[in-house]
């Protein structure tokens, strides 16, 4: 197993707060908290490029990866065509076909791993074989090992031909699914997912009974996350799903699961983040912070917070409201290590009240110790 060189990764990747550690079976977990998963799919745990190192060289992790999201970075991942530390002509000629600049050894040293960056809206990802070369191209809702182990240092230049190396791998992928279907099981010989790709880790069933409700979580998530996602990016999302739900779950054909999706799709009329939303834009950031707050001696990112705050007390009044650290981090911009210490300022200078405590995914209750009569603020 490779151990990462942080000094030889590319800054275009450094500066990308789109970053996870990984342990056994190349599963995900947030740099930041202990012991906590990540997902591809919730950029609240993904951390910062410095915060992923100080995670790895604190021990418990084999390796660091970077997450793609959609935003025209790319990943190439070639498998298996390393061999005694030579890679195989086929596969530096397709790295070359595409203008790849950067390519570095996957952790095994086995494979090849090559970032670039595509113009436009990419395929989401796509997995195949192309002359003989195991070849995995991702855009979007997948994360890559990242090892600094470079063969060819250069720049995360733009690639050409990318999108129609995607749709040559991507034929003979559909083929390979429609075999599959045929037997109405999964086959090994179809990779769904890579070795170094990270799985779904929120919205997973545990049990037999779970599979609609999960489906209707995934469903409601990525309709706030992605609005605008294509029917094919869904697809690959829920079949990666169904791929690692698929001893879990009762109901075993894709063609079952994906039409409850997308019936669930169609159904939601709350998607994530859309009730927050609204009480965020109803905040009057102009009326002045009452006198007893001011001498409080908060500055613009903690008042900034008090007024979320006092918004969602309105909206769930006379209930307490919820709000998780992380989330009041990414409203007012700051590290949700950072914006839990000033959720816990407030408490202890009495402007909130703990009504309990948040764990795993259930965020914390707050009580606003203000006057609901000064909603103009």
């Amino acid at each position: 197993m490779l151990t990462p060189d942080f000094d030889a990764i590319p800054m275009e990747l450094q500066k990308e707060p789109r970053w996870v550690v990984w342990r056994d079976n190349k599963v995900p977990f947030c740099s930041t908290l202990l012991n906590s998963k990540a997902s591809v799919i919730n950029p609240d745990s993904w951390s910062s490029f410095n915060q992923t190192q100080t995670a790895y060289e604190e021990g418990g992790y084999l390796g660091l990866g970077f997450v793609l999201n959609g935003d025209g970075i790319v990943g190439i991942d070639l498998d298996k065509c390393v061999h005694a530390g030579e890679p195989s002509p086929a596969a530096l000629q397709l790295l070359d076909r595409i203008n790849c600049r950067y390519v570095e050894f996957s952790p095994s040293g086995t494979g090849l791993r090559g970032f670039g960056y595509v113009k436009g809206k990419p395929i989401a990802g796509t997995s195949g074989q192309l002359d003989g070369v195991n070849v995995e191209l991702y855009a979007n809702l997948r994360y890559l090992t990242v090892t600094g182990k470079a063969i060819l240092n250069g720049p995360i230049a733009s690639l050409s031909g990318f999108d129609d190396l995607a749709n040559a791998v991507r034929g003979q992928l559909l083929q390979k699914r429609t075999e599959v279907n045929k037997g109405n099981l999964p086959s090994p010989s179809v990779q769904l997912l890579s070795s170094s790709v990270g799985t779904l880790t929120t919205n997973m069933p545990t049990e037999e009974g779970q599979r609609n409700r999960c489906l209707f979580d995934l469903a409601r998530y990525l309709r706030g996350k992605m609005p605008d996602a294509s029917k094919d990016e869904l697809r690959e999302v829920v079949m990666q799903w169904h791929h690692n739900a698929f001893n879990v779950i009762g109901t075993k054909d894709f063609a079952v699961s994906w039409a409850d999706f997308l019936n669930a799709w169609e159904k939601i009329r709350y998607p994530f983040g859309s009730i927050l939303q609204p009480v965020i834009d109803s905040i009057d950031h102009i009326n002045p912070i009452p006198a007893r707050i001011l001498i409080l001696g908060y500055q613009s990112t903690a008042l900034r917070l008090i007024r979320i705050c006092s918004a969602l007390q309105i909206k769930q009044d006379p209930e307490p409201f919820f709000l998780g650290a992380r989330l009041a981090g990414d409203l007012i911009g700051v590290h949700f290590v950072e914006a839990a210490k000033i959720l816990k300022a407030f408490v202890k200078d009495d402007v909130l009240t703990l009504i309990s405590t948040g764990s795993g995914r259930k965020a914390s209750r707050y009580r606003m110790n203000l006057s609901m009569q000064e909603k103009s603020w």
